[in-house]
């Protein structure tokens, strides 16, 4: 390690006389000690990772990062993977399936007109963002360390200072949580840890890097939220305590709703990161809908798990587990686990007591609707993925309800899901059926309803209407008011199963011009 940036404190010195004037046996235990912590702090370098890397495209990045670490030795600078790279490799050593393919470089030593001379050898820099201390290059983020001062609100009310002569532990201080605050040599696979962070891996423990710092930039609460999810980790109580305190109303939607989206599409139980938002008072100040789930009571015998918060997150765990059998692709499973999530937010409105003194909550699916596009805005959901989530959350209890749906009943649910799919629904309701603490025995009415929409071609679309404007014109039609009106009731007609062929189809649009 360079000194320069990593200097021999007096710390060091103490620790080294202090060994020195051990007995035999004391220093054995002290190397042994040291043996243990190198195996924790160092990983695979590159050179060997390249070895066993089969995608090309990453063997590229490795390559890369290589020939930049190694030419940057040689200008008397020091190149450092940090970030979710870092991390992941820590993760890893802790038995966590985890790997982050984006690599990001902090170069110690040469300032960014030098760096940005080294890094010509190997193409075309961007330089853009050079100005804040970021050069791209060839799918890579390069950078010198760098300050940031808080000058106003928002995520854009900060003053960026490049540093390259900025100490190793003085830059890690701006990472948000001490597992993001580690640093990996490329070169040598010696991982840097200045903050306790792989003892925090260890522990599964989130922690502030910097207290004061942290309070800089109000994302790193909803970041809480999603690593607590995606890792499994807790956030430690003081910690937890200055992310209450953190005042979140500046934050902006597509923000919040990029960490919503890491948190559901990479937690394999999201329902660790939605407890943390609620301890964290995220759901009470930025989502009503989902805190006002609290307490909400079930009907015991088919609810026997709790109040509605607690069946939606089971719900939430469940539709990760589906998403990830099914194969989905994100923006599929994002449609899925945001109908799972929302499928009950009516209930606070709905619930009550019958006379027999049962729980009911009899229209919770549409009273869901409105909540359902709240959060969705909320967080940015394009209109697409809304289109889909909406129906799905409105036509959730359908197979439970529907155990044995004629062909006609098949049709509307899918004319109704569009441009959701019976597919996605049944899908969603055994998420539903799943979140609950029963047996799981099959989704009732699922594998009926699934074989009438396959007999039908109905599993992935709606139906496609037999008769077009088109065929009325060449029946001899003039287009007006009527050609909707007949259409409509074509439409209608095949949906029933009135009619099923073209030539039925303009059969009946005749009797209907006659009138």
């Amino acid at each position: 390690m360079n000194e320069q940036f990593d200097p021999v404190t007096r710390k060091h010195v103490t620790e080294r006389e202090t060994f020195e004037s051990a007995s035999r046996e004391e220093q054995q235990h002290v190397v042994e000690r040291l043996h243990e912590k190198g195996a924790r702090e160092n990983a695979p370098n590159f050179y060997e990772k390249l070895e066993h890397e089969q995608d090309e495209k990453q063997r590229e990045l490795l390559r890369l990062s290589i020939d930049i670490a190694e030419a940057v030795d040689q200008r008397g600078g020091l190149a450092l993977v940090v970030g979710g790279y870092a991390r992941d490799e820590a993760l890893r050593k802790f038995g966590f399936e985890v790997g982050s393919k984006d690599i990001d470089i902090e170069v110690y030593g040469l300032s960014i007109d030098q760096l940005t001379q080294v890094l010509q050898q190997f193409g075309e820099p961007d330089t853009v963002g050079a100005s804040f201390g970021v050069i791209k290059l060839r799918g890579l983020d390069i950078s010198i360390p760098r300050k940031d001062s808080k000058t106003g609100k928002g995520h854009k009310g900060f003053a960026v200072e490049g540093d390259p002569t900025m100490l190793i532990a003085e830059a890690a201080r701006r990472r948000d949580f001490t597992i993001n605050a580690l640093a990996l040599n490329p070169l040598t696979g010696e991982i840097i840890d200045h903050y306790g962070g792989i003892n925090d891996i260890q522990n599964r423990v989130l922690r502030a890097t910097d207290f004061e710092l942290f309070k800089d930039d109000p994302l790193r609460v909803l970041r809480a939220m999603q690593l607590a999810g995606r890792f499994e980790f807790s956030v430690e109580e003081n910690t937890a305590e200055l992310c209450r305190s953190i005042d979140l109303s500046e934050l902006s939607k597509e923000r919040v709703g990029e960490e919503w989206e890491k948190l559901l599409l990479k937690s394999k139980k999201p329902s660790i990161g939605l407890e943390v938002a609620k301890n964290l008072k995220v759901l009470e100040k930025l989502h009503p809908e989902l805190d006002q789930l609290r307490d909400v009571p079930q009907d015991a015998e088919w609810h026997p798990e709790g109040d509605v918060w607690v069946h939606t997150k089971l719900v939430a765990d469940a539709a990760a587990e589906i998403v990830r059998r099914e194969n989905l692709e994100e923006q599929e499973a994002y449609v899925i686990m945001l109908a799972a999530l929302c499928h009950d937010l009516g209930k606070p409105e709905t619930t009550a007591t019958s006379n027999d003194e049962r729980i009911i909550s009899h229209g919770h699916s549409e009273a869901s609707l409105p909540m359902t596009q709240k959060f969705l805005d909320s967080l940015v959901v394009s209109r697409e993925l809304s289109a889909r989530v909406l129906p799905l959350v409105r036509e959730h209890l359908f197979p439970a309800q529907n155990i044995d749906p004629s062909p006609a009943a098949v049709r509307r649910l899918a004319h109704r899901l569009h441009p959701a799919t019976i597919q996605e629904l049944l899908l969603v309701a055994e998420s539903d059926q799943r979140g609950r603490a029963l047996p799981f025995e099959g989704l009732p009415g699922g594998a009926i309803l699934l074989r009438r929409a396959q007999e039908l071609s109905l599993t992935m679309s709606k139906p496609t209407p037999i008769l077009m404007g088109r065929h009325l014109i060449e029946m001899g039609a003039k287009p007006g008011p009527n050609f909707s009106r007949i259409l409509s009731a074509i439409y209608e007609a095949q949906m029933d199963g009135e009619v099923s062929t073209l030539e039925e189809a303009q059969a009946k649009a005749r009797s209907l011009l006659t009138q």
